[in-house]
């Protein structure tokens, strides 16, 4: 299974983007991941923030292959514990999955359009996050899973 991680825009936050470093380092000791940054849209005063969600998907959409899996980050998506996570993500390399993609939106969140493809959609919680600090948190959990499924010490 190979994960690629999809941010919307660069980390504004230069010690955010030291943290997301440093977890995308010690995940790839369990699991091939890359993270790809999309150029965010333009968000203007008086624009269509639905019609700026929809252009940042089509461009997410074009780098999925039909077979791969998506997963979306959301606030209205379901909330599990780190154990379930780990479970989920055995599961699904069990399962043959070789393409996991995970998106986390940009300032503006994700189009419905990325929701309605979705195989999973996850919350991290009902409360409302910086796009900058859930990536980190989503980095964070998926290096925390693979440490649970390893049986190392990290989660204690």
């Amino acid at each position: 299974m190979r994960l690629h991680l999809v941010f919307i825009g660069k980390t504004a936050f230069p010690e955010l983007d030291t943290g997301i470093n440093r977890y995308l380092d010690r995940l790839r000791c369990h699991v091939p991941t890359q993270i790809h940054v999309l150029k965010a849209e333009k968000i203007s005063p008086k624009g269509n923030e639905e019609a700026v969600k929809d252009k940042e998907a089509e461009r997410i959409l074009k780098l999925l292959g039909k077979t791969d899996h998506l997963i979306v980050w959301d606030q209205q998506g379901k909330n599990m514990d780190s154990i379930t996570f780990a479970k989920f993500l055995d599961d699904l390399r069990s399962s043959g999955a070789s393409e996991v993609w995970m998106v986390i939106g940009g300032p503006l969140g994700v189009s419905q359009k990325l929701l309605t493809r979705a195989d999973f959609v996850f919350s991290l919680s009902q409360m409302t996050f910086p796009h900058d600090l859930a990536r980190l948190m989503v980095m964070e959990q998926l290096y925390r899973a693979f440490t649970i499924l390893k049986g190392e010490p990290y989660h204690k």
